[in-house]
């Protein structure tokens, strides 16, 4: 890696996700002094690639640290650990997901989590097994790394309203295999398969999407879902942190040690309306899996075949910081004009609710916005 002058900043990131570990890697490149205190680590293929790389570059990392909370004074920042201790730095980036303690000095108060009336049973184990019987085998071609997905009538499961952040309930298969029954033989298979038959029921939250994502200090910045979160329909949110990562990197090179406050200001103002499109693309997604209109498919079978956007795949966030990042300076510091250029082509930014999308959809509403959002 070749790596930019030194910039004299030192960082704290808390939270070992995908846009905790980017963001590190990132900001280490950008010449920053980076200390990662590492909550927990999803050891997935991608998660263990870059957990090794930052280590390989000598980042700091305190894994499984217990954080009580996030504080921010006129003197100094930082969060202090359960055990008492105090890491402080010169600003600290909250990369702890949904449940961060961060909303709490962002936004004053504990932001409440809105059910999305659906929910996920989710398993993760080796396919070597699964692939020894012949059904699922059959389905795969013997191919273990290929994906698919399938859709039909009802494939979802409605919320009973009870909502928490809880990630770590689990409940039999059997409640699974209930909503599937009749389904294609590969996917009754596939579930019986699930090692110990057990598997997480995964309430699917949302908060309504947030303008403001720093501390009244702007020394306390909040990152990927910790600032919003997806519902996974979106197919977007692990890419949207990682862009956050290169942004907010990128803003605090160009404002540099002195201009930490302002830089932090113009990251959260290019990415809020690109990320608020991508968490309401969720909701498209869904509904066109959920509901699926098959006599559309049948006319027009790509439908159904393409479930990213190119609004949101050709996007390059360190490019368009350097290409915003002084207009954007001058419409926060002076009211000049600026409008962002990372959303669908012809959509304007507009204000939304998670509460007036589910309502439209009570009332089967198709939820359309203008632009070209495919």
């Amino acid at each position: 890696m070749e790596r930019y002058p030194l910039s004299g900043l030192s960082i704290l990131i808390v939270g070992g996700g995908i846009g905790g570990l980017t963001f590190a890697i990132e900001a280490h490149r950008k010449g920053h002094d980076v200390r990662n205190a590492s909550l927990s680590l999803n050891r997935s293929e991608l998660h263990t690639l870059l957990c090794e790389y930052i280590q390989g570059l000598g980042i700091r990392v305190d894994f499984s640290a217990a954080m009580d909370n996030y504080f921010e004074t006129n003197n100094e920042e930082g969060v202090i650990l359960t055990d008492g201790q105090k890491l402080t730095a010169d600003i600290v980036v909250a990369a702890d997901g949904v449940g961060s303690r961060s909303w709490s000095l962002v936004l004053g108060e504990k932001d409440v989590v809105i059910g999305s009336e659906f929910a996920c049973y989710r398993a993760t184990f080796p396919a070597g097994e699964a692939l020894k019987n012949p059904i699922i085998a059959r389905e795969f071609e013997n191919q273990p790394d290929r994906a698919s997905i399938h859709i039909g009538p009802g494939a979802h499961m409605a919320d009973d309203y009870n909502a928490e952040e809880n990630w770590d309930k689990t409940v039999p298969t059997d409640k699974a295999l209930q909503y599937i029954e009749g389904w294609d033989a590969f996917l009754v298979e596939l579930v019986k398969e699930t090692p110990n038959n057990r598997c997480t029921d995964w309430k699917l939250l949302w908060r309504n999407p947030q303008q403001k994502w720093t501390s009244p200090g702007a020394r306390v910045f909040q990152l990927g879902d910790a600032a919003h979160s997806f519902l996974p329909t979106s197919g977007s949110g692990a890419a949207m942190a990682m862009e956050d990562a290169y942004s907010l990197a990128t803003c605090l090179q160009l404002g540099r040690k002195s201009g930490i406050s302002l830089a932090v200001r113009v990251h959260n103002h290019l990415r809020f309306g690109r990320v608020s499109c991508a968490q309401k693309m969720g909701f498209h997604h869904r509904e066109k899996f959920h509901n699926t209109d098959w006599d559309e498919v049948a006319r027009n079978p790509n439908v159904l075949s393409k479930t990213t956007a190119d609004w949101t795949m050709r996007h390059d966030p360190e490019q368009y910081v350097y290409d915003n990042y002084g207009s954007c300076t001058n419409h926060i510091l002076t009211g000049a004009s600026f409008e962002n250029t990372n959303m669908p082509p012809d959509y304007r930014y507009k204000p939304w609710t998670v509460q007036e999308l589910m309502e439209a959809l009570d009332r089967h509403e198709t939820i359309v916005d203008e632009g070209d959002w495919s």
